[in-house]
């Protein structure tokens, strides 16, 4: 007849057990390890002159982008103007030409 689990999971835990049987335990990790901290003084918190230079920091590149966008929307109405402006002129030109 066919063994069950309870039956084979005993024999197994037996096996463990036995002197001959190997060690299976996870090695413990020794003392002498010792965590060494560099520098005098360490802090999770940020000094007040670092935090104030990267808020001055964020604040002049939001000036240089909304300066740059400003630029760039200048930029691309002067130019339609242009062309507008010589759009008119050709028509006004044309008209002029053609009505005598």
């Amino acid at each position: 007849m066919a063994i069950s689990r309870v039956q084979k999971f005993k024999e197994y835990r037996n096996s463990l057990i036995k002197e001959e049987a190997p060690n299976l335990e996870t090695p413990k990790s020794s003392a002498n390890n010792e965590i060494e901290i560099i520098g005098e003084d360490t802090t999770s918190t940020l000094p007040m002159d670092e935090v104030i230079k990267s808020i001055n920091e964020n604040e002049e590149e939001v000036a240089i982008a909304k300066r740059h966008k400003r630029n760039t929307i200048l930029k691309w109405t002067l130019i339609i103007a242009g062309i507008v402006i010589v759009v008119a002129a050709i028509v006004i030109f044309g008209i002029i030409v053609w009505s005598k």
